[in-house]
């Protein structure tokens, strides 16, 4: 196939309208925000992506490239970080092997070096800890919906994003252990979910018997709304009742679970349920000691 250079716009859409073979596959919403992240750096240099062609990625500013420049003039690395997701290995073997795209023209994406980014460690608090459980739990019989996404994710450690796509029939059991089945879970390469596009992830019995026991239907999701209700009215609920000032309150619940279970069972188990890439990362997140427990 002869290489070919399309208009920048074209690129957008063969990203977010194509799945990857292999290798990590982001969601839709982050395919999203990643073009929008590369429109507002494009943009910074006058560049229309429906008016030009992607020979404009390798633009340079007195000899700095656009991608590095704006990193460094604009403070947002983050920016540029989310942009170059739409130049992975992946998807630059899907645009020349598949597409006949020229590939040349992305190189000073590709080989930019970024800082990394800064882990949080987590830090509980315990007033805070039980103002949520005590608010969440009277969602219990108020609105049963909304603390049914309160429990995934404070109770088993979901994302926003996994709360809107879990079903009745993701939970299941295996030699005795509670597990939730998470499809195409974030950050997490095929190989390491044995290229079904899922990964199981061991739960809490007590959280995992309680939201089972709601259960209308296997298909059913666990949590029947629309979207906006577990991304805008939740995180409200969260910071005007529990007095959370996290800029993620659904996250923070997260991050309590990963708590729990580090400090009751330890880092590796903590790491599985969290679905998290590699335990160095859980490590960077949980700074505790987890608790030993009597031998006799």
């Amino acid at each position: 196939m002869t290489d070919h250079i399309p208009l920048i716009s074209n690129i957008f859409i063969k990203y977010e309208f194509n799945r990857l073979a292999t290798g990590k596959q982001a969601s839709d919403d982050t395919k999203r925000k990643n073009v929008v992240c590369m429109k507002r750096v494009l943009s910074k240099y006058s560049i229309d992506s429906e008016k030009h062609d992607i020979r404009k990625f390798a633009k340079k500013i007195s000899g700095q490239p656009i991608c590095e420049h704006y990193a460094q003039h604009e403070r947002k690395p983050a920016d540029v970080r989310m942009a170059r997701s739409i130049f992975s290995k992946g998807w630059i073997r899907f645009y020349r092997e598949r597409c006949g795209i020229d590939t040349s023209f992305f190189n000073d994406w590709i080989e930019i070096q970024l800082d990394s980014i800064k882990v949080k460690p987590f830090m509980p608090d315990e007033l805070e800890r039980k103002m949520i459980e005590q608010k969440c739990e009277k969602l219990r019989t108020i609105d049963p919906d909304l603390f049914l996404a309160y429990a995934l994710a404070y109770g088993l450690g979901l994302r926003s994003s996994e709360i809107q796509r879990a079903r009745f029939s993701d939970l299941w059991e295996s030699d005795g252990n509670k597990l939730i089945r998470i499809w195409n879970p974030k950050g997490i390469n095929d190989s390491e979910v044995d290229g079904h596009g899922y990964q199981d992830r061991p739960c809490d019995p007590a959280w995992w018997d309680m939201i089972l026991s709601n259960k209308t239907s296997d298909d059913a999701l666990i949590v029947p709304v629309q979207a906006d209700r577990i991304v805008r009215d939740l995180p409200q609920f969260l910071r005007l009742s529990c007095g959370i000032k996290d800029k993620r309150p659904v996250h923070r619940l997260r991050k309590y679970c990963g708590h729990r279970i580090m400090k009751t069972n330890d880092i590796f188990i903590s790491s599985k349920a969290l679905g998290h890439s590699s335990i160095e990362m859980t490590s960077k997140i949980y700074s505790g000691l987890p608790s030993v427990s009597r031998s006799f």
